[in-house]
């Protein structure tokens, strides 16, 4: 269920993309219908191509198609263009559902187009602010002015989004917009780029130009999408090794997903790249993978470890280390999982490495398995309370947490509360 602020901005953004449009459709010439149409075919074709870069997050060509409509027809005409693709995408989840214009939400619809709409045509107006003149040739008078108008188009579309995401998360604007948007800028570049291109050899040659440039427009979206798939069956064969881990260790089955999930969120406030908190991740996934090479029986031992089981247990590190090294893409992460239960006073294992010594990532690792299996009901004790499990990190502060890892706890579990919850 929305609440309140949230259907306000809604209806605000609903109410405004629509006057727009149709204060654009009352702003076109007749002789432009037909391009407005024809340009809306490809741009609901770009719309329904979308290439899924996480569970609902994904990356489009769409963006370079209303751009060239801008700059080609007009900031009216290319908003008219961008819904006209908006409503009519016909998309593919991946778990199969298909989306379309008659099996959503109306206020989704409609908030999706009205957005778009004022993206695209407050990015074309600023267009023709700075000089630009729609149907002529950018380069070089006008591409100034084309830069300046796919940033503002971008830099709406994405705020627009981000307002109503820290919304209906409950975190702030610029939480959102750092953490969890900005991954996007180098898609913005590449696709601001292509649009111009695009526009400039359809203003020279015409409509030939649609099939000489959307042919490898599209190569390129499938050479990501192979690239995505790929990508999908490294994940595929992490998880087929977390699940043979999870029937092994029955008591710390979910753990490593987990793990996962506490990672990435101390890693956004690390601010590290994507690239990189997706490694760590990988890491979190495979932190206890050495247990494979320990007894059931002394996994799952309900009552105290002896020495010598204990000894046993501590050597799940370094088999993991010796799992992963040979692995070129996991030959740093293997280093991770290594030194994972290190502590910052250099009482842990393997090593009793200290300090800096310890690599940030692996910290990261550490506090995460930690708190993970505080709120996690184990053989030999129930589960602590949130509240406890985090009294109990911070009190290890200087000891077997690092001062700067603390301090990003500290901020992720007040920002992200829920998410810091045992899933089995």
């Amino acid at each position: 269920m929305l609440n309140k602020r949230v259907k306000i901005y809604i209806s605000i953004i609903i109410s405004l993309g629509l006057s727009f449009i149709i204060y654009s459709i009352l702003n076109i010439p007749i002789n432009r219908v037909i391009d407005i149409i024809l340009f809306g075919f490809f741009a609901a074709l770009a719309e329904s191509m979308p290439i899924y870069v996480a569970k609902e997050i994904t990356v489009s060509v769409a963006f370079a198609v209303d751009l060239m409509a801008v700059l080609i027809f007009g900031p009216y005409e290319g908003s008219l263009i961008a819904s006209l693709g908006m409503t009519f995408r016909f998309a593919k989840y991946p778990d199969g559902k298909i989306v379309h214009l008659f099996n959503l939400p109306y206020y989704k619809v409609l908030f999706n187009i009205s957005q778009l709409a004022l993206s695209v045509g407050i990015g074309g107006l600023i267009y023709e602010y700075f000089g630009g003149i729609a149907g002529t040739y950018i380069y070089p008078k006008h591409l100034l002015s084309a830069i300046f108008g796919a940033i503002v188009y971008y830099l709406l579309n994405t705020s627009i989004v981000a307002i109503l995401l820290s919304f209906l998360t409950n975190k702030s604007l610029t939480y959102v917009l750092t953490k969890e948007i900005k991954w996007m800028v180098p898609n913005f570049l590449f696709l601001s780029f292509l649009g111009i291109v695009m526009s400039e050899a359809f203003i020279r040659i015409g409509y030939i130009s649609l099939i000489l440039l959307f042919i490898p427009l599209f190569m390129i979206r499938y050479m990501f999408k192979l690239y995505m798939d790929s990508k999908q069956s490294y994940y595929d064969t992490i998880n087929v090794l977390v699940k043979a881990l999870d029937a092994k260790d029955k008591y710390t089955a979910g753990h490593s997903k987990n793990v996962e999930k506490i990672s990435a969120l101390l890693c956004r406030e690390f601010g590290l790249s994507e690239s990189h908190t997706e490694m760590v991740r990988i890491a979190a996934l495979l932190h206890d993978i050495g247990k494979i090479g320990v007894k059931e029986e002394v996994l799952n031992k309900p009552g105290k470890l002896t020495d010598e089981e204990l000894s046993i247990i501590k050597e799940h590190p370094q088999k993991g280390y010796e799992i992963l090294r040979d692995v070129p893409a996991l030959k740093e992460a293997s280093l991770w999982v290594k030194y994972h239960h290190e502590w910052y006073n250099g009482s842990g294992y393997p090593d009793g490495i200290k300090g800096d010594e310890i690599p940030l990532e692996a910290q990261i690792l550490s506090l995460a398995d930690v708190f993970d299996a505080l709120v996690s009901d184990r053989p030999y004790r129930k589960a602590f309370s949130q509240e406890e499990a985090y009294k109990i990190i911070v009190a290890n502060e200087g000891t077997q947490f690092s001062p700067k890892i603390i301090s990003a706890f500290k901020k992720a579990f007040e920002k992200n509360r829920e998410e810091f919850k045992h899933d089995i």
